[in-house]
């Protein structure tokens, strides 16, 4: 069973106890203390041991569904969940692959999916749930743990009633993303099907309302994505976030945002110093368009080169990363 569940029935379990354990006490009732005692210092040892456990385990989450597509703890619709969980996989396997490469194209292949591949390893009654892990322990592939943390806070932020907290999602989709949203939250409201999601600390639940509001808001989401040159000099480099700024030479306004693996490692390996040198930067530029909101750009950078900077630019010194 996935940890964090098995957390949750542990401390249940406990708090009860505690209770039990007051009781006796309050009566003073030696039998009673001493089998709740002994009840609570075992639940409690168990919930330390599990603590241990659970950083080596392999990554994961549980699904949770709810509404027409289920009948109580007894099953669920068997295309309906076939299907959920296939496009939950296709999420991760989308956001992996752009956190390694940069915005996917719209067609084709998905780079590394079999290196993203979960298994279905519990059922979960309560509502009906399913609770996906990796096949290697955490330390295998940290990033996985980190996609998948990812995908849940983007489908929580999606289906927010705070705007600010969708925009905050939408920013890290890419074309290839959204229409995978756009499939997963349309599967769920046509279903009228409820999820919950259980992942590390994170645990929320999109109600029907909430999975409606979130489908609206992909479907009335616009994704255009170009490639562009841009020359200026580099004023920030983050070798540990993967992240850049550059103040342009044509009108000294600062671009912001992120750095392919690709072009990460290839600056590594030339030993290039970047802050403050001046450059042509090859981007990835994505426009993300709302019916009736303005319009949001997000830069990623893919490649880049050393040029000469403007004669009238003012002089700074290559300074190392700090």
């Amino acid at each position: 069973m996935l940890a964090q569940l098995e957390k949750q029935f542990l401390q249940a379990d406990l708090e009860q106890a505690r209770q039990l354990l007051a009781g006796g006490n309050s009566y003073d009732d030696p039998i009673a203390q001493h089998q709740y005692g002994q009840r609570v210092a075992r639940l409690e040892r168990e919930l330390a041991e599990l603590s241990e456990a659970a950083a080596k385990a392999p990554v994961g989450l549980a699904l949770f569904f709810g509404g027409r597509p289920v009948v109580g703890s007894h099953g669920i619709k068997a295309a309906f969940g076939t299907q959920a969980v296939g496009q939950f996989q296709k999420l991760v396997s989308q956001r992996y692959a752009a956190a390694e490469t940069g915005p996917l194209s719209s067609r084709g292949r998905v780079p590394m999916s079999e290196d993203t591949q979960l298994f279905v390893t519990d059922v979960v009654r309560g509502s009906f749930g399913f609770v996906l892990q990796a096949s290697e322990p955490v330390n295998g592939d940290a990033m996985l743990g980190d996609v998948i943390d990812e995908v849940a806070d983007t489908l929580s932020r999606m289906a927010a009633a705070d705007d600010a907290l969708f925009d905050e999602a939408s920013a890290g989709v890419d074309s290839r993303q959204l229409g995978a949203l756009k499939e997963f939250f349309k599967l769920l409201d046509d279903e009228g099907a409820s999820l919950r999601v259980v992942e590390g600390e994170r645990d929320f639940e999109l109600t029907v309302p909430a999975v409606r509001r979130a489908r609206q808001r992909a479907e009335a989401m616009t994704i255009h994505e170009k490639e562009e040159t841009l020359q200026g000099e580099v004023i920030g480099w983050a070798e540990y976030s993967s992240r850049f700024e550059l103040r342009l030479h044509a009108d000294s306004s600062v671009v912001v945002g992120s750095v392919s693996r690709e072009a990460m490692d290839r600056s590594r390996q030339d030993g290039l110093v970047l802050l403050h040198r001046h450059v042509l930067a090859h981007m990835k530029v994505r426009e993300v368009r709302m019916r009736h909101r303005p319009a949001r750009k997000t830069f990623a950078l893919q490649a880049i080169e050393l040029v000469a900077p403007p004669a009238e630019w003012p002089a700074r010194s290559a300074q190392p990363e700090r």
